[in-house]
């Protein structure tokens, strides 16, 4: 499901290929987190606090917490957020309400303090592959640093399910931010081809939807149309998901190509030459030039070409759909 451009690759349990100069960093990330999540629950100041439901929860001492939620969203900073996540038991099953309500706790570790700086509703949204999916919610988030996502919801048959999960939130996000000029890339298209037979060595999917090729994103920032860009590699994609959300996008075109722009960026340089099962050309230049720590990325951008919204991970033609009528 992640990739990064440029550096080596490894693959960690949940599937992620991680840049060999990350894994420290990122490992010392989810250890800090869990560190600080220990301190401020312990802590004797939290008198006001909203004390963790898991601490409630029967056997939640033997074995590890009965319910854990696995935040999947990567590049959380100040300001609003669409966050990705997913609720598993004790065994590692998925649980799979329809809602559930969210809880972001910012964690002070020198005041040893928590404190619940947003709340809001998250939704399962099924993907459409395999038996798949994962809550999305949105959430305004002001502050850097350690927080804790609290989770609480019922299944269909009454059980109850309280857990939470640790995540960091950056003062600055890694992707290009909403409200900032998109990045002005020059992308592969079917002008650069002898013929649409080539599509082939552009990209991945099968088969491609020759509009999302027709044009450049720099020519789509030019044109003073909005513009819906989605990042993936439909080919060679871990999590399954790349080919879908191509798919998705060409649905939203299909009744909107008259208002707006729609393409896709192929992750790879000529995924046509392989080796071991995978492209051997590297990533294309826009994957650096827009910073992109996973895949597959969603933006829509305005007339003006800014950034209007952005969606990590697999995104429903709802969510697309909804940001763009709000700038159309």
């Amino acid at each position: 499901m992640t990739f990064h451009p440029i550096l080596k690759t490894h693959t960690n349990p949940a599937g992620h290929r991680l840049r060999r100069s990350g894994i420290k960093n990122i490992l010392g990330t989810a250890l800090l987190a869990a560190a600080l999540l220990a301190v401020a629950c312990s802590s004797a100041s939290l008198g006001d606090a909203p004390t963790s439901p898991l601490d409630q929860l029967d056997g939640a001492k033997i074995g590890g917490p009965q319910y854990s939620a696995v935040i999947i969203t990567t590049d959380l900073a100040v300001g609003p957020n669409r966050v990705v996540f997913g609720l598993v038991d004790r065994q590692g099953m998925p649980i799979r309400p329809a809602e559930a309500q969210v809880s972001a706790v910012f964690l002070d570790p020198e005041a040893k303090t928590a404190e619940v700086r947003a709340t809001s509703v998250a939704h399962f949204r099924a993907w459409p592959v395999g038996n798949q999916g994962a809550f999305t919610t949105q959430l305004s988030l002001d502050k850097p640093g350690f927080w804790q996502l609290n989770i609480e919801t019922t299944t269909a048959d009454g059980t109850a399910i309280m857990a939470r999960g640790a995540f960091e939130v950056k003062a600055n996000s890694d992707t290009p931010t909403v409200g900032q000029p998109a990045p002005r890339s020059v992308t592969p298209t079917l002008a650069g081809l002898d013929s649409i037979d080539d599509l082939g060595t552009i990209t991945s999917a099968n088969p491609p939807d020759p509009d999302l090729y027709r044009l450049s994103v720099d020519q789509a920032l030019d044109s003073g149309k909005p513009l819906v860009l989605v990042f993936s590699t439909p080919a060679f994609c871990v999590s399954a998901t790349c080919g879908p959300q191509v798919d998705v996008v060409s649905q939203v075109k299909e009744k909107y190509q008259d208002r707006a722009n729609f393409i896709h960026v192929e992750v790879f340089k000529d995924p046509h030459l392989i080796e071991g099962g995978r492209p051997v050309g590297g990533t294309v230049p826009a994957v650096t030039e827009w910073n992109l720590p996973t895949e597959p990325w969603t933006f829509i951008i305005d007339d003006e070409g800014r950034v209007r919204a952005k969606f990590e991970q697999f995104t429903t033609a709802e969510e697309i759909e909804a940001a763009l009528l709000d700038i159309l």
